[in-house]
């Protein structure tokens, strides 16, 4: 199953970086939350909605991706996902591999965590970018 799942959030991610956010917001259940980061570095929880509303900054950015380079499995619900990030303002850029852990249930993903390095809030304070 935990295979199925990292196709799936494989495809999610390409979807959305395609312009169509639908197949990854749909990967995500209702009530998921998130252990992130905010764009100063520090880490809090997040509610899926207040998760979704966070990504929102990216439409600040003359450019964004997301790919994901590999998954690892875990036995039948966990997926780790490298996830190469791209941010563009301006001159400013930050290109970093991230590591994001999901938990799935049933298809969906129900707890996640993601890990940046340190250039990760570099990047915001430069920008000058905040929620």
């Amino acid at each position: 199953m935990s295979q199925q799942n990292a196709e799936a959030l494989t495809k999610a991610f390409a979807a959305a970086d395609q312009g169509d956010p639908v197949p990854l917001v749909e990967l995500y259940d209702d009530g998921m939350t998130w252990a992130g980061f905010t764009l100063d570095g520090t880490q809090r929880l997040y509610s899926k909605a207040e998760f979704l509303e966070a990504l929102g900054v990216l439409a600040k950015l003359d450019e964004s991706r997301n790919e994901v380079l590999s998954c690892d499995v875990i036995g039948d619900e966990l997926v780790t996902a490298n996830v190469r990030a791209y941010r563009r303002l301006g001159d400013q850029e930050l290109d970093i591999t991230m590591v994001m852990t999901h938990r799935f249930v049933d298809g969906k993903v129900t707890r996640g965590t993601d890990i940046v390095p340190s250039s990760f809030e570099r990047f915001w304070s430069d920008a000058g970018i905040s929620l």
